[in-house]
């Protein structure tokens, strides 16, 4: 069941001093009332209670609950909100009161049902103000987005985009950051030159591995890996083992190198990449430093909002703090972020892809000076060699590693590249070579133990290195499908939902505007296909698509369509609640546009709960009309410095809202009308029979209680009329009732039986019809001291047909 409002009561909030009391019993309401008179006053009760914000009241210099509470409050007294629904479960109380020096506020209902509804009904659309009828027309393309994109969840699907996204991109980077092809070119060059080709397949290999072995008498046909190494054993002397086990590190330390400076153009680029990134970061570092107190900002909030943290005080600093004021406070700070760590994305994206570049190059260096030949004397000039390398590639990480908040600088890449004079060593490791295969051309025997070697080195090389690229490219192959998959199930997704929400747009604005230029407004999506950056409204004119709207729509157009939006936002968003509150709407319309907005609400949202609030009185005249047929209830909003905001209810209203209410038995609320026409006729009486009160200064005087005033008439009338002391017992039911007890005080719960109830509102009707006269042709109907007879010395009503004797 959808959720509507039975009951609505404000008391000390904004321009509302005394009670303010909306009985609606899920009815749609039409409120008039001049400007000044605190029409807002409700919506700004009804927007604080579900939001604990006010948007217009959300400024640095205002405090918002110094703003919300009335000015003529007492520090003691207390600002209210209550709302009862046609749910009994989530019917609550907002209080704003004073707590140690410091405006608090809280919800009488803490239930895991009204927490829930509230959570929900803050992500939907309930109040419309003139104010903000162009706040989405008039954002940003890519504000226009977010804003859309939050209220449907589809920010919420982009986030898990993003995971595949990222994990995605982490693989590219490792495949990029391996060089595989160059590293197995690299491998497959040794191939070539120790067995004359570079094979690819193991049964390849073995058959190359047979044939330069033929002339040997081994013994052995290779045909595994194991069948290689019995070979090199046979081959394996003391000598050979020496002089092997020297070249191969020479030659494994020449690969390194000349692999590293092929890849330093690669090294430099993305280098480049990242130093442009860190000077962008680097200008800007205060709002980049907020993004670190993005996860702190959000734990704080979820303690919070997950009553983990109960106590007036910042959990974070322990400080003490309203906790609804620190919810607010983290909101705004998190939005304000979240622009700051878009740039930080990228720039943490250069950094990652430059680092992990950086490192794996660092790590095969510290692999080659793990050789244990590097320790020998003969190899000094390599092992220093390797080291100012190393120096080169830290100094690299180092700068990588840099702080951007730190405030210091980074080279440029010039100051950091290697140059060619950096590998100078590979001219000296080149000879050395030559000269030890010089040495071993008369020992076949050696020459075959070295190349069978590093052959078989080179080809296991090349199958891992060819076994970890398979393995990430598929990893990323099934990531880019399931990213492109996702990504066109979720932009089919919006598109459909946008289609839709642009159709109910559209039909609203033609709705209000028929026949006009124009024609099929529709929302539009911008951005690349995987990333969308922006909405933006288009519309045909003339034949032709034009945006944005500002440029051929007046203000009544572009306010048309904020209505048309807002409503379309309704249907497709509110999912909990069935009411609506529109505050001053339509201020800035013409007369056709008023007339069919007014049309508009009672045809499409026949089934909603409207409060509409406006301040157009021939407007309202003209909805006044229909609102009566449609079973709305109408008042009219006034404001005196002694009540404040409130209704001008006359007696016939509040008789016909109680009547319904005890026929309906809602008595929850009733106790205020009930008052309230108790008090109406009492100094209605009292003003006729001219009965004296005690004088009271300023406003007082005007607010006398029941049992003042039937006291001071039971003494008129005991004094005047023997006629109505009579009837004077009806005056003591009425005061001897709990019922009248309960009504006069403020500290006892009004909880009474509906039994009760009816025979006290019989007994006030009794009363009233004492002193009214009921033939329907009495003109003045009143029994008042101006109809006094002089003659008979009676008191009467205008036909003389209702009459009591009195002494004057």
């Amino acid at each position: 069941m959808a959720v509507k409002i039975k009951q609505l009561e404000i008391t000390g909030l904004r321009g509302v001093k005394d009670t303010f009391s909306l009985t609606l019993g899920e009815k749609s309401v039409l409120l008039y009332g001049d400007n000044g008179t605190g029409k807002s006053s409700i919506s700004d009760s009804v927007e604080w209670y579900y939001n604990d914000a006010v948007s217009h009241l959300s400024g640095e210099e205002i405090d918002l609950r110094e703003a919300l509470r009335n000015a003529y409050l007492a520090s003691e007294d207390e600002s209210i909100i209550s709302v009862n629904y046609n749910k009994a479960v989530i019917n609550s109380q907002k209080k704003l009161f004073t707590k140690k020096s410091k405006l608090v506020s809280e919800y009488s209902n803490v239930t895991e049902d009204f927490s829930g509804y509230l959570e929900s009904s803050k992500k939907e659309n309930l109040i419309l103000r003139y104010q903000f009828l162009r706040d989405f027309i008039d954002r940003t393309k890519g504000d226009k987005l977010k804003n859309l994109s939050d209220i449907i969840g589809f920010s919420e699907v982009t986030k898990i985009k993003d995971v595949l996204r990222k994990s995605f991109s982490s693989i590219k980077s490792e495949i990029k950051a391996q060089n595989f092809e160059n590293q197995i070119n690299t491998q497959k060059q040794t191939l070539i030159e120790k067995i004359g080709a570079s094979v690819s397949q193991e049964k390849n290999f073995f058959e190359k591995i047979n044939e330069i072995i033929g002339d040997y008498a081994t013994g052995i046909t290779v045909a595994s890996m194991e069948d290689v190494d019995k070979v090199l054993l046979k081959l394996k002397t003391p000598v050979a083992t020496k002089t092997v086990t020297e070249l191969r590190f020479l030659e494994t330390y020449q690969t390194t190198l000349t692999l590293l400076k092929s890849e330093t153009s690669l090294i430099d680029q993305e280098y480049d990449k990242y130093f442009k990134e860190f000077e962008k970061i680097a200008a800007d570092v205060q709002s980049i430093m907020q993004t670190y107190f993005a996860e702190m900002l959000k734990s704080g909030g979820n303690l919070i909002s997950k009553k983990f943290h109960t106590d007036s005080s910042c959990p974070l600093c322990l400080q003490p703090k309203d906790l609804n004021d620190l919810a607010s406070e983290i909101k705004v700070r998190l939005l304000a972020i979240e622009e700051s760590a878009k740039k930080k994305a990228v720039f943490d994206n250069a950094k990652t892809s430059a680092i992990t570049i950086v490192e794996e190059r660092i790590k095969r260096l510290k692999t080659l000076g793990s050789e244990v030949l590097l320790a020998d004397s003969s190899n000094i000039t390599e092992k220093n060699a390797l080291d100012e390398l190393k120096k080169k590639l830290e100094a690299y990480h180092k700068a990588i590693s840099e702080k951007v908040t730190s405030g210091n600088k980074i080279g440029a890449s010039d100051s950091l590249k290697l140059e060619d004079k950096d590998f100078s060593v590979l001219t000296a490791v080149s000879d050395r070579i030559g000269k030890i295969k010089k040495a071993m051309a008369t020992d076949n025997t050696t020459i075959l133990f070295a190349n069978i070697s590093a052959s078989k080195d080179a080809f296991q090389k090349i199958k891992k290195f060819e076994a970890e690229r398979d393995k990430l490219e598929a990893q990323k192959k099934s990531l880019g499908i399931i990213y492109d998959g996702f990504v066109k199930k979720q932009k089919d997704g919006l598109q459909d939902f946008i289609d839709n929400f642009s159709d109910t747009i559209n039909e609203f604005y033609q709705y209000m505007n028929p026949g006009e230029l124009f024609e099929e407004i529709r929302i539009v999506t911008m951005g690349e296909e995987d990333e969308l950056n922006g909405i933006t409204i288009e519309f045909k004119y003339k034949g032709n698509w034009v945006s944005p709207p500002q440029k051929y729509f007046s203000e009544s157009h572009l306010n048309c369509f904020g209505i048309s939006f807002f409503l379309a936002s309704v249907i497709a968003f509110n999912k909990e609640n069935k009411f609506l509150l529109l505050d001053d709407v339509i201020s800035s319309f013409d007369t056709s546009h008023r007339k069919r907005f007014a049309d508009l609400i009672f045809e499409k949202f026949a089934d909603y709960q409207i409060i509409l609030l406006t301040h157009e009185e021939q407007w309202f005249q003209y909805v006044k009309q229909i609102a009566k047929k449609k079973g709305w209830l109408i008042g009219e909003i006034k404001w005196t410095e002694a009540k404040g905001t409130h209704l001008d209810e006359t007696p016939s209203d509040l008789k016909e809202l109680i009547e319904l209410n005890l026929a309906n038995a809602n008595i929850a609320f009733l106790g205020n009308p009930i008052r309230r026409y108790l008090e109406h006729i009492l100094k209605t009486i009292c003003f006729n029979l001219e009965v004296k009160l005690s004088f009271r200064y300023n406003e007082v005087n005007e607010k006398r209680m029941p049992d003042e005033m039937i006291n001071d008439l039971k003494s008129k009338i005991n004094k005047a009329s023997t006629d109505l002391k009579l009837k004077l017992p009806i005056l003591d039911r009425l005061t001897n009732s709990n019922v009248f007890g309960n009504l006069l005080s403020h500290d006892n719960p009004f909880d009474p039986k509906l039994g009760d109830l009816k025979a006290f509102w019989n007994d006030i009707l009794e009363f009233e019809g004492l002193f009214k006269c009921h033939q329907a042709t009495c003109t003045k109907p009143q029994v008042s001291i101006k109809n006094y007879d002089t003659v008979g010395k009676k008191i009467r009503c205008g036909c003389d047909a209702t009459k009591y004797d009195w002494k004057t």
